[in-house]
């Protein structure tokens, strides 16, 4: 019982930590689009800040997360701390010289790269994203040290310090925003961005050292350990290359639609979602995984099993609803969350719209981090490279039917998506049961049934608040919040009532915690 409630304790502070990073990030969007709405600015900027993002996701983003954690692990279990850090420098080092190699490729090939990328955009439009790429591009560097330093810190046992990296970098570029803006703009945002992810890196030095990390300047590429993360790196890569790769083939798309402010609009829908799927599954799988990979090494099949198992649940009854809730309320919360300033009523429109067909794929999406994290804990990388490789095709055919050949503009982009996700998570967990057994049970399909009826009953009480508001039946709810956050309570009570009703396991957990916290007290 101490270890799970140590557990759950652990989660949930990565869990908030992780939040609040987000909603910073969010902040930081709100800001963007105050600024700069949906125009050239905002295409130029959000296309050539995501460049070298995604580059890096190819190129190696994560072989650091998933191939260099287990060998690390390894060492931990069955070598000893000071192995396991000599191994960690050769392959910091191997990162940072990769890095700085790309970095200095982007810069210089930046022109090239974007006609590849965004070959829609107007002359204007163009020019000032390659100037904006070329100071952004060493990014790279930063977000591979940074990495792979949470790499390190997670297997030592430390989670609050590495879920806290983008507190900081996001805080850095809101400051600019409220203090150095109007006069720097656009170039000084790129300026602060780089800024602020190389916060990632040193905020994370003194947990380091604490942890009795040393660094030194060791690069071989026939050192036992690297040996063993490239055989691991390459079809880890390749797995996730849908995600990247999705985004890059949807900026070159949208810079054909509605002269680049595509761009932008699915740029601000796509983090808006990923805040809530992204900032759970972060704190969920990096949680799980170190374990994950240690049951592996000790061999304990079961407990394996027991842990995917319980960690699929855990994301179909949070996020199914939360897929619901985004789908109802998509126009609303666009408006409150960003329709201020150079963000206009057209600006809502587009930016809704991806989020509607965004959102049908949140599921999708979180399962899919859940089971590639198991099959990297078991060195079996090959089953959602291959997966993935299919998924990527998928995503680029349906993109191109929708927007060129059925020409549904931005949401056929988010839908192109939000399939290909569903389908690869829905492979991954067909290959996952055939390999171990427990991971599909007959109580997890009934754990599914449960969550759709609450999440359905939950979206009908929703959608009848909503259109209440949206009509002025209820007429002193009229601002933007409450016609958000009146449904959205209404929502979460529905939904809680209804599962404890149904005595779902989480939501009977739940009760039974604030039962003993009161009796205790």
């Amino acid at each position: 019982m101490k270890a799970t409630n140590k557990a759950v304790k652990t989660v949930g502070i990565m869990f908030i930590l992780t939040f609040s990073g987000k909603m910073i990030g969010q902040i930081r969007e709100i800001f963007l689009a105050s600024f700069y709405g949906t125009g050239y600015e905002a295409a130029a900027f959000t296309a050539a800040s995501q460049v070298p993002l995604h580059f890096f996701d190819i190129a190696f983003g994560a072989a650091i997360a998933s191939s260099f954690i287990p060998i690390f692990n390894e060492y931990l279990e069955k070598e000893d701390k000071q192995q396991a850090i000599d191994f960690s420098n050769h392959f910091v080092n191997i990162i940072f010289v990769f890095a700085c190699i790309i970095s200095v490729v982007g810069v210089l090939f930046a022109r090239p790269i974007l006609s590849l990328i965004t070959p829609g955009l107007d002359a204007e439009t163009f020019a000032l994203t390659v100037q904006l790429l070329r100071v952004l591009f060493p990014m790279i560097i930063f977000t591979g040290l940074a990495f792979a330093f949470v790499g390190i810190l997670q297997s030592f046992s430390e989670f609050t310090i590495p879920a806290s990296i983008s507190l900081l970098s996001n805080l850095v570029i809101i400051i600019y925003f409220i203090f150095f803006n109007q006069r720097f703009g656009i170039y000084g945002l790129a300026v602060a961005m780089l800024i602020g992810w190389s916060t990632q890196v040193i905020v994370q030095i003194p947990a380091l050292i604490k942890k009795g990390y040393r660094y030194r300047w060791v690069l071989s590429i026939n050192h036992e350990g690297i040996k063993k993360v490239g055989k691991l790196a390459l079809p880890v890569l390749i797995s996730t290359w849908v995600q990247p790769i999705n985004v890059l083939v949807n900026i070159r798309l949208a810079s054909y639609l509605n002269e680049g402010k595509a761009i932008a609009s699915l740029n601000y829908a796509n983090k808006l979602y990923i805040i809530i799927v992204g900032v759970f599954t972060f704190a969920l799988t990096n949680f799980i995984f170190p374990s994950l990979s240690r049951m592996k090494a000790g061999n304990h099949t079961e407990a394996f099993a027991n842990m995917l198992n319980r960690a699929v649940r855990t994301v179909i009854y949070f996020i199914f609803p939360l897929m619901i809730g985004f789908i109802v309320l998509r126009v609303p919360l666009i408006r409150l969350i960003y329709e201020r300033g150079e963000f206009d009523a057209f600006s809502t429109e587009l930016t809704s719209t991806a989020l509607l067909f965004y959102a049908i794929g949140m599921m999708g999406l979180g399962i899919q981090d859940v089971m590639n994290k198991g099959f990297y804990a078991l060195h079996e990388p090959s089953i959602p490279m291959k997966i993935s490789m299919g998924g990527i095709i998928l995503n680029i055919l349906l993109s191109v039917v929708f927007v060129h050949v059925i020409g549904t503009g931005i949401g056929g982009l988010a839908l192109a998506t939000s399939i290909a996700g569903m389908t690869i998570s829905l492979l991954l967990v067909i290959n996952m049961q055939a390999k171990i057994k427990g991971i599909i049970t007959r109580s997890m399909l009934k754990h599914f049934t449960k969550t759709v009826v609450a999440s359905l009953v939950m979206g009908g009480v929703v959608l009848w608040i909503h259109l209440s508001v949206s009509s002025e039946v209820i007429i002193f709810m009229q601002g933007k919040l409450f016609q958000v956050a009146f449904p959205a309570l209404a929502g979460i009570i529905t939904y809680a009532l209804m599962t404890f009703i149904l005595r779902m396991e989480e939501a009977v957990f739940v009760v039974e915690v604030i039962k003993h916290r009161v009796r205790k007290k």
